[in-house]
């Protein structure tokens, strides 16, 4: 083998041990954006005397284990309208927005008496403005109609909600990630309000999970981004 050819198989070798280091070479952001196993994206509600409703959007595990890793992530939206008077007879619904229109119909919950629908393309119609739900068919029909409000307007996102949980957490944090054994925590990100009451309150709920004794969380108030609660176990 000529110098030539053993410089230019050394330069080579060199370049591909730079670049698998620089592969490897993770930012903070990006391991926590890899982390999320359960993601909100989307939360509308609304109520009237006929009903609560509530719409949301959830990024999160096929099969949802608190383990410290993240599975196959699959999105689902989901449409529960909690009526004040049992309905008799089938239950429909028509999520309208300023663009289109999604029908349906809705199943009762096997616990409680919420009835619920998944629904398979909310962008399809864009941001949702009323839903409308009838009860029976034909001229027996009764319908109403419950505008929504997007809970998620104005308030910082579910990525700024992870960035402010990882700044209270900051050290212990950092301390895992440098550590021998590395960064085994999975994310979740929620928002969430008090289920009694559709029009209340909500905060953003962020959980850095090893598993389900093992976890550090925090309440975020959407607006301000004030903690308002922590927890870490054990």
């Amino acid at each position: 083998m000529t110098k030539k050819i053993i410089i230019a198989v050394s330069i080579l070798a060199c370049c591909a041990l730079i670049f698998a280091a620089c592969g490897d070479n993770k930012t903070t952001d990006d391991i926590l954006s890899e982390s999320v196993s359960s993601r909100q994206t989307a939360c509308f509600t609304g109520s009237d005397e006929n009903a609560e409703v509530t719409l949301t959007t959830l990024s999160q595990e096929e099969v949802f284990i608190a383990d410290g890793k993240v599975g196959n992530v699959v999105t689902r939206t989901t449409l529960v309208v909690r009526p004040a008077d049992t309905p008799q007879g089938d239950v429909s619904y028509t999520l309208q927005s300023e663009t289109g229109k999604l029908e349906g119909t809705l199943s009762k919950n096997v616990l409680g008496s919420a009835y619920v629908a998944e629904i398979a393309d909310l962008s399809a119609i864009g941001t949702p403005t009323t839903v409308t739900v009838t009860v029976g068919s034909g001229d027996d029909a009764t319908t109403y109609s419950v505008a929504l409000e997007d809970r998620m307007a104005d308030v910082i996102n579910s990525d700024e909600a992870v960035k402010t949980a990882y700044e209270y957490y900051k050290q212990q944090i950092d301390a895992e990630m440098a550590s021998d054994d590395g960064w085994q925590r999975e994310i979740f990100v929620r928002y969430v309000g008090d289920r009694k009451d559709a029009d209340g309150k909500y905060y953003w709920y962020v959980c850095f999970a090893r598993d389900r004794g093992d976890d550090m969380s925090v309440l975020i108030d959407p607006a301000t981004k004030e903690i308002v609660n922590s927890r870490v176990r054990p």
